[in-house]
């Protein structure tokens, strides 16, 4: 990705670059940090971008909880902390299905069984009423049990039409895996490429200025 050296350099320069803490003092390089700033700008952009690009489902939520942080070490350094949601490999290297493996035939996860916890069940039914994701097809085969296991045919109660869409979405999900995106490996790939050689720049010019402070 382009950087702005120029702007990282000046606004180093002028929020003060001897900065000292910690035992003994440390130089904080501020252009490292300003240009990793930078590539924080950049990855949520891209990752934005490769999610609606590549259709995944649930993006709204995915996209919002994928969260940087540029982190300051007590001993000088900085680095870019990026969290995830524990779900977020799934749509990007895919999950084979309990009877499918054609969706993401190289992925290291797979379904073992139809069932899914309280949580991820909501999720799906918020996005079908969100309209994120369509179920035009309502079956009635196993996909009008999930949810309901371990009740009696006579105790179970009358789905409404969100709730049975909700088991299908699940039973097809299951069924037949989540394809692979790569969103996320695409999104790295395509925001730190030349991140090597953007911080030896940095630190290229951070020790500039801090030679250029110091003969002041």
């Amino acid at each position: 990705m382009p950087v702005n050296f120029n702007k990282a350099q000046q606004d180093a320069i002028s929020s003060g670059f001897l900065d000292k803490s910690g035992q003994g003092g440390y130089v904080e390089f501020k252009v490292v940090s300003n240009i990793l700033g930078q590539y924080e700008v950049e990855f949520l952009k891209n990752v934005e971008n490769t999610i609606k690009k590549k259709q995944v489902v649930s993006s709204g939520y995915l996209g919002s909880n994928i969260k940087t942080e540029i982190v300051q070490e007590s001993n000088g350094s900085t680095s870019l902390l990026v969290k995830v949601p524990d779900y977020y490999d799934y749509p990007n290297k895919g999950v084979k299905g309990v009877k499918s493996s054609k969706n993401a035939p190289n992925s290291p996860y797979k379904y073992k069984n139809y069932g899914m916890s309280a949580e991820g069940r909501a999720n799906i039914k918020r996005s079908i009423s969100e309209g994120k994701m369509k179920v035009s097809n309502i079956r009635s085969d196993k996909a009008a049990g999930i949810g309901q296991e371990g009740k009696s045919l006579k105790y179970k109660p009358k789905l409404s039409l969100l709730d049975r869409q909700t088991n299908q979405a699940i039973y097809m999900i299951k069924r037949f895996g989540i394809k692979t995106t790569n969103y996320f490996d695409d999104a790295v790939k395509m925001t730190f490429e030349n991140l090597q050689d953007d911080m030896r720049e940095a630190v290229k010019r951070d020790i500039i200025i801090q030679i250029e402070s110091v003969k002041r």
